[in-house]
């Protein structure tokens, strides 16, 4: 198509259509007289209208109702398998396993992660569609909190299957604070990880003042996981919110032993930010 693309663009493009032969070619009709090959490549996802237009008319729309939902339904998850597919769908008429069978043998975009056939991922740009259209069609019959539910079984059914973080992930997107935090402080969350670090401080950075308000032991959680990932900035104001916080629950009253053991904690961060202060003074 005459794009004289460089060799570093054609690897991105390639690694971002994960060599769809369709992707490929919807992506350089797209670019055809775009200025800037590498800007657009990074942002060709599944909300790009050649993408929607044709997965859309060919593709979802030639499955049956049935595969439709689950499409939509189970686009929440990064990875799939039979029974967890099965926890968010609730539906006893449709068999997860099977389905997913069906779509790997039909080639309808998803993808294998094991040789026991046993999880599967969509395609990335089919699951970008699938999840712009499960919350355009949530949101036009407002039914948001249908979503919302989906993730909070995915949850429930990946922690009860010893995989906390997918767990915690799942709890977060539902915006299920209460849950997000038992599983955070749980022992199954490897903090260790940097991975898992930063998905869980981003996740804490996201939230309103309101929420860190009413509950701050999670703004003490975020100062200590700061502190643990080497980072001291804003640490401090972190301790002092959330002692402000506590301040204006108790308003004078005895503090409870779940409180004194947040005040407690205050109190270590705030001496392991003095140690980290000083150790780095030349």
């Amino acid at each position: 198509m005459g794009l004289n693309l460089a060799v570093k663009d054609i690897a991105a493009l390639e690694a971002r259509t994960e060599g769809w032969i369709a992707g490929l070619q919807l992506a350089a009709i797209s670019m055809r007289g775009y200025p800037d090959a590498a800007s657009f490549i990074k942002s060709f996802t599944g909300s790009h209208h050649f993408v929607l237009d044709y997965l859309v008319e060919e593709v979802l729309q030639q499955q049956s109702e049935s595969i439709q939902t689950f499409l939509l339904r189970t686009s929440i998850l990064d990875r799939l398998c039979g029974p967890l597919c099965d926890a968010v769908l609730l539906d006893p008429s449709v068999s997860g396993q099977e389905t997913l069978e069906y779509l790997e043998h039909t080639n309808l975009f998803i993808v294998p992660l094991d040789n026991e056939r046993r999880w599967y991922r969509y395609h990335h740009l089919f699951a970008e569609l699938l999840r712009q259209r499960l919350h355009q069609s949530a949101s036009s019959v407002n039914e948001e909190g249908g979503v919302a539910e989906y993730h909070i079984r995915a949850s429930r059914w990946l922690e009860n299957n010893n995989l906390e973080i997918e767990a915690f992930q799942h709890a977060a997107a539902a915006n299920d604070i209460e849950r997000a935090e038992r599983l955070m402080a749980g022992g199954g969350m490897p903090l260790h990880f940097r991975g898992v670090m930063t998905t869980i401080l981003d996740w804490l950075a996201s939230l309103p003042t309101t929420v860190l308000d009413a509950r701050p032991s999670l703004r003490v959680r975020s100062a200590t996981l700061s502190l643990v990932a080497g980072q001291t900035t804003g640490v401090e104001e972190k301790l002092q919110a959330a002692e402000a916080a506590i301040a204006a629950v108790l308003q004078g009253a005895e503090p409870d032993n779940k409180t004194r053991d947040l005040i407690g904690q205050i109190a270590t961060s705030r001496a392991t930010l003095a140690l980290t202060h000083y150790q780095r003074k030349p």
